[in-house]
């Protein structure tokens, strides 16, 4: 006979990840991330820093840590999601999509920039909170150059997005889509995007920027369309950032 167990097992074994995938998955991120901080304090130590001084954002260590960041996050993924399970890349989402979708993709994230911007605004407004991003000591450090400047724009505008979208869109959201359909998934894996973020503003446009990565992902069937989305985000709101402070503007 049919048992109930054997029908669960058989539905769990329809499923791309499994939650002790995705545990896995973070708790190897994390300790990639650790292991790589640990190893950057001990260099800086060797060299003669003073560990307190690690504590102010400096160029090395800005282009340091988002690096890391994005070491982290694709190894994550790699090491211990697609290559303990032997999958290829194909399994979060890294494949070719139409020109149409990708110009899509570009086309949302235009729109969802500023609208995020004045949802984020009108938030502040309401509930009486001071505008403020805690990221903006960490991209400007003392002393960054122009060729600086290009490496931070290729790191927190590629290379970290590109880690970001493989494990929230390409793990999180497919598990979760998986088990509970569309709009439940976006909503909560765009939620816990923004959470991450550990900042209110910063997290609201993260979780507005999700919905729209998520669900070009989805009917693109490519994750290459949310990093597009992730990727000009990031990458225009660096830009004007370093475009305004070369002009002298105070930000």
């Amino acid at each position: 006979m049919y048992s109930i167990e054997q029908e669960e097992t058989t539905i769990q074994s329809q499923h791309l990840w499994r939650w002790r995938d995705l545990a896995l998955i973070i708790l190897g991120t994390v300790f990639l991330l650790v292991v790589g901080v640990i190893l950057f304090i001990i260099f800086n130590v060797m060299r003669g820093a003073n560990p307190e001084d690690l504590l102010e954002p400096t160029v090395a260590q800005t282009i340091g840590l988002t690096a890391l960041e994005a070491i982290a996050l694709i190894g994550g993924v790699y090491l211990f999601g697609l290559r303990r399970r032997g999958l290829n890349w194909d399994a979060v989402g890294l494949r070719s999509a139409s020109t149409t979708w990708y110009l899509i993709a570009f086309v949302a994230t235009l729109a969802i920039i500023p609208l995020a911007s004045l949802v984020t605004i009108f938030v502040f407004f309401v509930t009486g909170q001071p505008l403020e991003n805690p990221q903006l000591d960490f991209l400007l450090p003392e002393g960054l150059s122009a060729i600086d400047a290009l490496a931070m724009l290729f790191l927190a505008g590629f290379a970290a997005p590109f880690g970001e979208e493989l494990l929230f869109r390409g793990v999180l959201y497919t598990l979760l889509r998986e088990r509970w359909g569309i709009w439940f998934s976006v909503l909560l894996s765009s939620l816990l995007f923004g959470i991450i973020h550990g900042n209110f503003a910063v997290g609201l446009t993260g979780f507005l920027l999700g919905i729209v990565a998520a669900l070009v992902f989805e009917y693109s069937g490519s994750l290459w369309t949310a990093v597009l989305v992730h990727s000009i985000n990031n990458s225009l709101k660096i830009g004007l950032l370093y475009l305004l402070v070369k002009l002298g503007i105070n930000v």
